[in-house]
């Protein structure tokens, strides 16, 4: 990407900035209705700690309902579910290349009621619960926002968090990490309004004009690329999650071009060779959605154990996936 890309649009003026106001941020489910934008981490709300639940050992089913998209909670794997949930996003590998997947995971125990500084920092110094995540920021030392009546947000964020030194095409996609982080953070926390499309300042230190990862200079609003993102998501259940129950709807995105993904459900063998086998497998249609990855669901039956779940679809020359572990007690 070079200059040109819309990561970069004109210099904002900085009045007008609102300060964020202090709130709870109630917990948030990571599935969104395929009509809305999947990107922003608006959702519904539901009780995150309770297992999802559908009929019959390996039923698949095809485009979910809107009623079932809307209360449809998240598998919130191990983390601490007593927290309130905050969108993250992480760099995972597709094809050799880095792209963009998301997280829900629980805000810091000392709630600051600012649900942007609150995402970015466990973006910048915390873990993702899936261990083919990663991260090339350093844990920022200060992170503070702010957002305009226009949905602009500025994000003031301290020069250790970005202490990596990072080739442009790298930096660009540690950048667009940031944007799609605090964009989802500030809809996912009702700070954004209709009508306007959202967009990030970059302050480093207080100061705009920085050269980010030693590489790229900061200035004026940048904006989503969708181009960066992994094309197949599993969005619901997250890594590591441990379910009460013997049945599992597996929801996500995939492609919007494409008609179905493939997915298959992995057994782990007991003891300490830590093999797997072949449990179930199947294909199941995505629900093309407008300038957007369409929707995917099948359920699942699964007796106690431990299972890797793999959803996967051509891409280019190779195949995009994303994967998961859960148990089943």
């Amino acid at each position: 990407m070079n200059s040109q890309d819309p990561l970069r649009q004109s210099r904002l003026g900085l009045r007008g900035i609102l300060l964020v106001s202090g709130g709870v941020l109630v917990a948030s489910s990571v599935f969104l209705v395929p009509n809305l934008d999947v990107f922003e981490g608006s959702a519904a709300r539901t009780d995150l700690a309770r297992p999802v639940e559908a009929s019959g050992q390996g039923t698949v089913t095809g485009a979910p309902s809107e009623e079932a998209l809307e209360s449809q909670g998240a598998a919130a794997g191990p983390a601490d579910t007593s927290r309130p949930l905050v969108p993250v996003y992480w760099l995972g590998d597709v094809n050799g290349a880095d792209r963009l997947f998301r997280e829900f995971l629980p805000s810091p125990a000392a709630s600051s009621g600012d649900p942007i500084s609150e995402a970015v920092r466990i973006m910048t110094e915390g873990e993702p619960l899936d261990p083919d995540y990663t991260s090339p920021w350093d844990p920022a030392s200060s992170i503070s926002s702010s957002v305009s009546t226009r949905n602009v947000i500025t994000l003031d964020i301290s020069s250790d968090a970005l202490a990596q030194r990072l080739d442009e095409e790298d930096a660009r996609l540690a950048l667009q990490q940031l944007v799609f982080t605090a964009t989802a953070a500030a809809s996912d926390g009702g700070l954004i309004t209709g009508g306007e499309a959202s967009s990030v300042v970059v302050l480093v230190d207080g100061t705009a004009d920085y050269r980010a990862f030693g590489s790229v200079d900061l200035g004026g609003q940048l904006t989503r690329d969708t181009g960066v993102l992994a094309p197949v998501w599993i969005i619901d259940p997250q890594q590591g999650v441990e379910l009460g129950s013997e049945s599992l709807t597996v929801h996500g995105l995939g492609p919007a071009g494409d008609d179905s993904v493939v997915w298959r459900i992995d057994r782990r063998s007991e003891g300490s060779a830590g093999g797997t086998d072949l449990f179930l497998d199947g294909v199941v249609d995505i629900v093309p959605a407008d300038g957007a990855p369409g929707a995917y669901s099948f359920a699942v039956g699964l007796p106690p154990g431990s299972y890797d779940i793999t959803v996967s679809a051509p891409s280019g020359d190779g195949v995009a996936e994303d994967s998961k572990s859960v148990v089943v007690r």
